[in-house]
């Protein structure tokens, strides 16, 4: 038989257990809840503020990157095929007006006016060779964005196909990124009638996906960023009702 004294000692060692057990997680849970959770954005005056999900408009619905849209000004659509990280701009009949070259891999695609000249370009996502800056052939000290690359030696690029005078051709292409992007979004975020790029910013060497959320506008040639968020994130959506937009991250 276990004595009374054995037995208080027993269970008061079970209860101070068990308190410790309670408190840790109480700690805990709202730690993992948060990280579990997503959270919703607002641009605002180019910050990104957080926002509660009851002021989101009821009739917002979940915004699709536009895979058709007219690119050559003639009121027909013009539609993007995807194959095997490879792109096709076609009549969304079947013709092939353009395709990309066989060393890109092209990871996302979509429609959209992104340099604000009021006509549609195709926006591609790219992954290719790394390329030095021409101009650090002459420089002393070139080699600036040398590690704007993987370990394959492939870099992240934004590049802008468009319709111009007779054919498709690259109205963009930015430099090698400095940090690859994802999840690529285009919006009118702020309602000023020009659409944004919002983005998972991550590193070349990361494991994991998705990244700190950023969001990028158009400075008459190139993007300059708005504002990057301090948490990371998997995914990256965004919503409407057709005036306003908003962000939500996971």
């Amino acid at each position: 038989m276990v004595s009374s004294g054995w037995r208080n000692v027993v269970l008061s060692f079970l209860k101070a257990k068990f308190h410790w057990v309670v408190l840790f997680l109480m700690i805990l849970f709202p730690i993992l809840n948060n990280s579990m959770a997503g959270r919703y954005w607002q641009l605002n005056s180019g910050l990104l503020i957080p926002m509660q999900k009851n002021r989101i408009s009821s009739s917002s619905e979940l915004l699709t990157p536009a895979l058709s849209g007219d690119l050559d000004g003639d009121n027909q659509p013009e539609c993007l095929l995807s194959e095997t990280e490879s792109l096709h701009i076609t009549n969304c009949d079947g013709q092939i007006l353009w395709q990309s070259p066989d060393e890109w891999r092209v990871s996302e695609a979509q429609i959209a006016d992104l340099n604000h000249d009021g006509i549609n370009e195709a926006v591609l996502l790219v992954w290719r060779a790394f390329q030095p800056w021409p101009v650090d052939e002459f420089l002393p000290y070139g080699g600036r964005i040398e590690s704007h690359q993987n370990h394959e030696g492939q870099s992240c690029q934004l590049i802008l196909i468009g319709w111009q005078k007779v054919d498709y051709r690259e109205i963009w292409a930015g430099s090698a990124l400095a940090n690859p992007i994802s999840n690529v979004m285009a919006a009118d975020l702020n309602g000023d009638g020009l659409v944004e790029l919002a983005a998972l910013e991550n590193d070349y060497y990361a494991k994991q996906k998705g990244g700190q959320l950023t969001i990028w506008r158009w400075i008459g040639f190139g993007f300059s960023l708005l504002d990057r968020s301090e948490s990371r994130w998997e995914r990256l959506t965004i919503m409407g009702d057709g005036v306003h937009y908003w962000l939500f991250t996971r």
